[in-house]
């Protein structure tokens, strides 16, 4: 058993050896998990680097490789998979270095020719703001939207995606690069270099099931348990009516203690109004430990009149 195993991670070592030398000769696109962060000397070069482990074979990626998209850090892609092409191999150290942009550009170029409306591809985060999520589609940068997150109400997509996640999204909308469209003035409007270099929507929330569909469960003027989702000073509470999470608006209620309206407390929400054509669900929330809460705190005595 133990010459099998090692018979095996040789033949392993020999095939990876072999895909590596094929990506530098040809550009063939690889993938390997970053396991580390060490600096890597190459010539008179010294640069910090994810350390990729392809197959067993240890490789460099230096951070001037990574993208062309202004990293702050790489701490968090470590445990992330990254494609590469391989740029050099030292067959006596046994180590490669990778090139990220140049994969990207490969992948790009097979996107534009090959990519197809309504499919779903994993998107590589590589920026975050409160509105937007800064993507790598098969090697196309692309910007989604929070509203195109999800079906649910995200204030801050900071709070929930982070640089070196990987989510499914799909294809709405592919605009091909027209290189050779004239624009009107010396420097292209933004609508013109769309054209130009070509432009893709994408969605995260296309893959979701609606909870609105699901809405004729619910009525208005009855009273549903719900989870608090977000409390929100401008907006007011976002509770997730269950079973079927849909999101419904509140205000906060007058009187209530805050220890009551914490995010992931279980309330009682009263359904007011359902707008199904705006998709907005606003009630009240009922919080009968309100008055345990007020009689453990000497005020007046639950159910006292």
């Amino acid at each position: 058993m133990v010459l099998d195993n090692a018979q095996d991670y040789v033949l392993e070592r020999a095939s990876a050896w072999a895909e590596i030398r094929e990506s530098k000769k040809k550009e063939t696109v690889l993938t390997a998990q970053a396991i580390g962060i060490e600096y890597f000397q190459l010539g008179t070069l010294r640069e910090e680097c994810l350390k990729l482990d392809y197959k067993g074979v240890y490789g460099y990626l230096p951070k001037s490789f990574i993208d062309n998209y202004d990293f702050k850090g790489i701490q968090s892609f470590i445990g992330k998979y990254f494609e590469f092409v391989v740029s050099y191999v030292d067959s006596e150290g046994e180590i490669f270095a990778a090139n990220r942009i140049k994969a990207l550009e490969v992948l790009g170029e097979r996107f534009w020719k090959n990519g197809k409306v309504n499919q779903t591809i994993p998107a590589f985060v590589r920026g975050v703001d409160r509105f937007n999520a800064y993507l790598l589609v098969n090697g196309v940068p692309v910007v989604m939207h929070r509203n195109d997150f999800s079906h649910t109400f995200h204030d801050d997509l900071r709070q929930i995606l982070f640089i070196g996640d990987v989510i499914n999204v799909k294809v709405t909308s592919i605009q091909k690069p027209n290189p050779d469209y004239e624009i009107a003035g010396e420097t292209p409007t933004e609508e013109e270099a769309q054209i130009i270099k070509g432009h893709v929507t994408v969605s995260a929330k296309a893959l979701e099931v609606d909870p609105l569909t699901y809405i004729s469960e619910y009525q208005e003027k009855s009273t549903y348990l719900g989870v608090i989702e977000k409390v929100h000073l401008e907006y007011g509470i976002f509770v997730r009516l269950l079973p079927r999470n849909i999101v419904a608006l509140a205000g906060f209620p007058p009187g209530t203690n805050k220890e009551l309206l914490r995010e992931g407390q279980q309330v009682n929400f009263k359904i007011q109004y359902i707008d199904k054509e705006k998709r907005h669900v606003k009630g009240l929330i009922i919080t009968p430990k309100q008055g345990a809460y007020n009689q453990a705190k000497g005020n007046r005595p639950y159910g006292s009149r």
